[in-house]
């Protein structure tokens, strides 16, 4: 596996080639750990973000968690919400401001 291959998110992708070669023989073990690492990084992202994915899908579908959200003020009642509309003005509207806009 070289992960240096890896161009999406290459720090070194806009060296010139002479630049390159010179750091692959200065500090190319350093270069190759650098590249694994970005390389388990980028692995280690996708699976934290695929997982909040899967929280924040439950918790938006499941009764016990939107009860438990409603009674610790995370979530208010949508008849409160539409009421909070229709008092801050963005009830419904005549047509014509449909139209205008």
């Amino acid at each position: 596996m070289q992960p240096e291959n890896d161009n999406d998110q290459n720090s070194f992708r806009d060296v010139s080639s002479h630049m390159l070669e010179h750091l692959r023989m200065e500090v190319g073990d350093d270069l190759i750990e650098l590249s694994e690492l970005q390389h388990a990084m980028r692995q280690l992202d996708n699976k934290a973000y695929r997982r909040q994915q899967r929280i924040n899908t439950h918790t938006k579908h499941c009764g016990e968690c939107l009860s438990e959200q409603i009674k610790t003020g995370m979530l208010i009642k949508l008849s409160d919400y539409w009421q909070l509309l229709t008092q801050s003005g963005h009830g419904r509207q005549p047509k014509l401001h449909y139209q205008v806009n």
